[in-house]
């Protein structure tokens, strides 16, 4: 029984004073103000119900606490002791993909050829920014901390458009939007596979177009189909990255030949 409950059915002070854990003077003091309170008037003074109620439970609760923060307590003002309860360092891992070396080109740049790159088209399954492993036919993993750093089909766009101006004989290579009269042939290209195998095989499947200024003519197209080997991406992704980024380097190879091959012969 709480001391509420003793004044609220009028039992006498001594017998509530047994009923209350021993405290502090405060608790003493509060004591007091009621038996005085009880003489006079008959009734309890305000908050005296909600203070003796916190005492009830904290006689209560203090008790069994009591063992766990001795165990705690050497550990107070410790650095490292309540480590446990930081947050875990992030393991994330975030990938672009690499292109030709720029320095290395392999023919003199012309600056009458210009080729835009139009933005890469993407399978479905390829819109997540983690790096996809294809267990099976129709079966696709993906690993939550190989991320990639930019949005797929803009890093294929770009990294193309790099291997382009190393391997074709310019330097003039149109990512936005260009008019007709800007370019000289136009490049579609649209991803249908871009993953690794568990054991690190790389495969890339590809439809892809080059175009006469405008789109007004298929001057070459075709469907390139590559694979890989590769190291897997589990535990290091950075080995299926590098994979992949060589698959892109073979297909670039194959567009710049058809490109090459679409231009007016000269003389």
């Amino acid at each position: 029984m709480t001391l509420k409950d003793t004044f609220s059915t009028r039992r006498s002070v001594p017998e509530a004073r047994r009923q209350c854990p021993p405290g502090p003077r405060a608790r003493a003091g509060l004591l007091v103000q009621i038996s005085h309170r009880m003489r006079s008037r008959g009734g309890l003074p305000g908050g005296a119900y909600s203070q003796l109620r916190n005492w009830d439970v904290a006689g209560r609760l203090v008790p069994r606490l009591a063992p766990l923060l001795l165990a705690i307590s050497p550990c107070v003002g410790l650095p490292g002791c309540f480590g446990f309860l930081e947050p875990a360092p992030s393991t994330e891992r975030h990938f672009i993909l690499s292109s030709l070396p720029a320095a290395t080109p392999v023919a003199t740049p012309s600056r009458t050829l210009v080729v835009g790159v139009s933005p890469v088209k993407l399978a479905a399954y390829l819109f997540d920014t983690s790096l996809a492993v294809r267990k099976s036919a129709n079966e696709i993993e993906y690993l939550p901390l190989a991320l990639w750093a930019e949005r797929l089909d803009s890093g294929l766009q770009r990294a193309v458009a790099a291997n382009l101006a190393t391997l074709l004989p310019t330097d003039q290579i149109r990512l936005s939007d260009w008019r007709s009269a800007d370019v000289s042939v136009e490049v579609y290209v649209a991803i249908e596979q871009f993953d690794v195998d568990p054991s690190g095989r790389g495969n890339l499947v590809a439809w892809w177009r080059v175009l006469s200024p405008g789109g007004e003519n298929t001057l070459k197209s075709g469907e390139t189909r590559l694979t890989r080997e590769g190291s897997p991406p589990d535990p290091d992704p950075s080995g299926a990255v590098a994979t992949l980024s060589e698959l892109l380097v073979d297909f670039s190879r194959q567009l710049a030949k058809a490109i090459e091959a679409s231009l007016p012969k000269k003389g």
